[in-house]
C-alpha cells in the first residue's frame, strides 16, 4: 500500500500529465493580447492582496506590464472590503466564494484570517481544474491540507503554497553555494515574529535553502499568535557525510530583517537582507517574484511537488504543538495528529452560512 508521500508524489504527476495532455492552463494566457485572469480571495483585512496588487492592476506601482496577469474577480468574507477592493484595482466583486468557477483561469488567497477554512473556500476550484494558490500557514489541521493536495493530485491541479520569502534569490543562493561550508555544524537565523506564524517568514526560507528532512521542532514563545519573543529550533536529519545539525531561529519584534548564518568545518554562508525604504523597490525586489512563480504555476508549472507542501505544514504545526502541548519541547514532525489544530487568529471570522447553498 502507497503511503501518503508516495501517493501525492506519484498521483500529481500522473494526474497532471493526463490534465495538461486535455487542457494546458497556459492556453488562456497564449492568447494574443490575453492576460492570465486572477480571481483574488480574501482581499480585504491582513492580506498580501494589497501589496499584489499593486504590482499587477492598472493603477498600481508597476502596471500589468510586468507580468501577464490581470486581477479580473474579487471576493471576500466582508463584501464592502470587496467592493473597495474592487473599485481600487478594477475588478468586478462575486456573490459567492466560489462564484468565480468559469469566469477565472487561475485563484490566489491572500490572507491569514481565513488559513483554517481555506481548503474548504479553494475546493470547489481545485475540484474545477483551476490553478490555486493557498496562503501561508497553509493550514491548521494535516487532515485538511490532505483533502485538497489529494483532490489536487486527482484531478492535475496545479496548487502552489508559499511564503514571500522562499521565492528571494538570497534562497536559491545558499541553496547553490551551502555546500561551500563543509560539514554543517550550526545554523542560526532571525526574522520577523509580531504575528507568528505569518511574518515570520524565515521558517520556510530555511526550508527551501537547506531541504525538508526535518526530524524534530521546538518552538517556545510567549504567544503564537502576537510574540513578543520566539525561538524555533529545527532539526535536520542526519544524512550520510552530514551528522544531524539544529537550526536556531529567533523572532525580531518589529524588525522585517532577514538574517541567516550556516556555519561547517570549511566555512560559513551569510545572508543578511534588509527592506528597502523606497517602496517601488521593495515591491519589485521583495513580493514580485513570488508573483512571477505565482504566474509560472497558473501556467501549468507547478513550483513545488505536492510532498513538499504537505511537509511544510507539517512543520509548521509541529512548532504549534511543540509550544501548546509539549511546553516547547522537540516534537518529532510525524507525531503531530492529523486532527490537531492550533487556535485561530480569528476563530467567528466564517461560519457554516459561508459553505451553505
Amino acid at each position: 500500500m502507497l503511503d501518503r508521500r508516495t501517493l501525492l508524489t506519484a498521483g500529481a504527476a500522473a494526474s497532471l500529465s493526463a490534465g495538461l495532455s486535455k487542457r494546458s492552463p497556459a492556453e488562456p494566457s497564449a492568447r494574443p493580447g490575453r492576460k492570465i485572469r486572477v480571481g483574488a480571495l480574501n482581499v480585504g483585512a491582513y492580506t498580501f492582496w494589497g501589496i499584489w496588487a499593486r504590482i499587477l492592476s492598472p493603477g498600481g506601482s508597476f502596471g500589468t506590464g510586468l507580468l501577464n496577469m490581470e486581477v479580473t474577480h474579487c471576493w471576500d468574507v466582508n463584501r464592502e472590503l470587496a467592493e473597495k477592493f474592487a473599485a481600487e484595482h478594477d475588478c468586478q466583486v462575486v456573490d459567492r466564494y466560489d462564484g468565480m468557477i468559469g469566469e477565472v483561469d487561475a485563484i490566489a488567497f491572500g490572507g491569514l484570517y481565513e488559513v483554517p477554512w481555506q481548503h474548504r473556500l479553494a475546493r470547489p476550484y481545485v475540484d474545477a481544474g483551476v490553478p490555486t494558490y493557498l496562503s501561508r500557514p497553509f493550514s491548521y489541521r494535516l487532515r485538511d491540507i490532505d483533502s485538497i493536495l489529494e483532490l489536487a493530485a486527482k484531478r492535475g491541479t496545479p496548487l502552489m503554497a508559499t511564503s514571500c520569502q522562499e521565492h528571494l534569490y538570497q534562497a536559491t543562493h545558499l541553496q547553490q553555494h551551502v555546500k561551500n561550508c563543509g560539514v554543517i555544524k550550526s545554523v542560526h537565523g532571525l526574522c520577523r515574529s509580531d504575528e507568528y506564524p505569518a511574518h515570520f517568514h524565515i521558517q520556510w526560507f530555511i526550508l527551501k535553502a537547506l531541504g525538508y528532512d526535518i526530524d524534530k521542532v521546538s518552538l517556545l514563545t510567549d504567544d503564537e499568535r502576537k510574540a513578543s519573543y520566539l525561538q524555533e529550533t529545527m532539526l535536520f536529519k542526519e544524512k550520510p557525510g552530514q551528522p544531524a545539525f539544529a537550526a536556531a531561529l529567533h523572532g525580531v519584534t518589529g524588525s522585517h530583517a532577514l538574517y541567516l548564518k550556516i556555519m561547517g568545518d570549511r566555512g560559513s554562508e551569510t545572508i543578511t537582507m534588509d527592506r528597502s525604504a523606497n517602496r517601488k523597490e521593495e515591491l519589485y525586489s521583495y513580493f514580485a517574484p513570488q508573483l512571477v512563480d505565482m504566474q509560472r504555476t497558473f501556467e501549468g508549472h507547478s513550483y513545488q511537488p505536492l510532498d513538499v507542501i504537505r511537509k511544510k505544514t507539517q512543520v509548521f504545526l509541529a512548532g504549534y504543538y511543540s509550544h501548546l502541548e509539549r511546553h516547547g519541547a522537540l516534537v518529532p514532525v510525524d507525531s503531530v495528529p492529523v486532527d490537531w489544530s492550533p487556535r485561530h487568529f480569528k476563530p467567528g471570522w466564517m461560519d457554516e452560512s459561508t459553505f451553505s447553498a
